[in-house]
């Protein structure tokens, strides 16, 4: 694998070059990854946005197509389609590793155009965690703090310089565009990202073992009655997480005009499959098992990957201490 080494002093230089021929994404705070129109409205810290990547692939809110109802009749207008090249900058690994997941999923039954439209036009540039949350798992799902996956280029921070790993075309494209921000890598500096990507690694303490997870879950076992008790059915697990992609489509307006919209929703929310017969899941319990036997069984079984990456998002911010992981191995027991 090409790589190419960046002094810390020209990253700056380097977003601001990307923001004068791309959108640029980053990181802007804690809450979210939001578009920036300086360098200086970059956020760094240690900790990942509260946020994915996922709203920008595949929006909070989506309008499929505008009606309105003239004297001639019902007219249908579709919306322009999202084709502005954009680069996210600043993304973490389990955040990249999230769309390789997904992209089988929105290119299955039916291809979603505007999905694969916003996948195609987007270079993504992530940054190797350091300092990974104690919530984080990804090593257990074979991911890394520095993982490469879903990546174009990859920062990882080595003191004064950051080693830039070129990991596919588009990549090597980008570096090469603004070739005169880069100097040439050797052995110490790919020695010394191995050193940091280790010690990253062991700063994970607590895993899970899922091997053979999709075999072992039992729809039917008891423990789902006591592990999430004190669930409240309030979804930010399923907003927050990177893979997470159930949703709803409604009409909004008046009979005369409006817009047909694809929303978010959630398998935790009671209204989510809830139809005239009656709602098939009308206790929380039954709603969380839909999310875990989703995610580490069903979809395994269709897209043979695991449905998650290990980010801990669920474990940090469930406003009521439910750790997925523990979730996990009570369930495998």
């Amino acid at each position: 694998m090409q790589a190419r080494l960046l002094p810390q002093g020209k990253l700056t230089e380097l977003v601001n070059a990307l923001i004068r021929d791309y959108e640029v994404i980053a990181p802007r705070d804690e809450r979210s990854f939001a578009r920036i129109d300086s360098a200086a409205e970059m956020d760094l810290r240690d900790e990942k946005p509260a946020m994915s990547l996922k709203e920008f692939f595949f929006p909070e809110r989506e309008v499929l197509v505008s009606y309105r109802l003239g004297t001639s009749g019902v007219t249908l207008t579709e919306p322009s389609p999202d084709d502005a090249a954009r680069v996210i900058f600043a993304a973490r690994p389990c955040d990249a590793a999230a769309l390789p997941i997904l992209d089988p999923l929105f290119n299955w039954d039916y291809v979603d155009s505007s999905y694969v439209e916003r996948r195609r036009n987007t270079a993504i540039v992530s940054v190797a965690c350091d300092e990974p949350c104690d919530t984080c798992f990804c090593v257990s799902l074979g991911g890394s703090p520095a993982g490469t996956e879903g990546s174009d280029l990859l920062l990882t921070p080595l003191g004064s310089t950051y080693h830039v790993q070129i990991i596919t075309e588009r990549g090597g494209e980008l570096v090469e565009q603004y070739a005169g921000l880069f100097e040439d890598s050797d052995e110490e500096s790919e020695r010394q990202r191995a050193q940091v990507e280790a010690a990253s690694r062991s700063k994970i303490v607590k895993e899970v073992d899922i091997a053979g997870l999709d075999k072992t879950l039992d729809f039917h076992s008891p423990v789902w009655e006591t592990v999430t008790q004190q669930c409240i059915d309030c979804g930010i697990c399923t907003f927050l997480c990177p893979t997470c992609h159930c949703f709803d489509i409604q009409d909004e307006g008046s009979p005369d005009a409006g817009e047909r919209v694809r929303i978010w929703d959630a398998c935790t929310f009671y209204g989510y499959t809830k139809a005239h017969a009656g709602q098939p899941r009308p206790t929380h319990d039954r709603r969380y098992r839909q999310r875990i036997m989703h995610k580490f069984r069903y979809y395994p079984e269709n897209f043979d990957r695991t449905l998650c990456v290990g980010c801990g998002r669920c474990i940090t911010h469930c406003p009521v201490s439910i750790d997925l992981r523990q979730v996990l191995e009570a369930v495998k027991e």
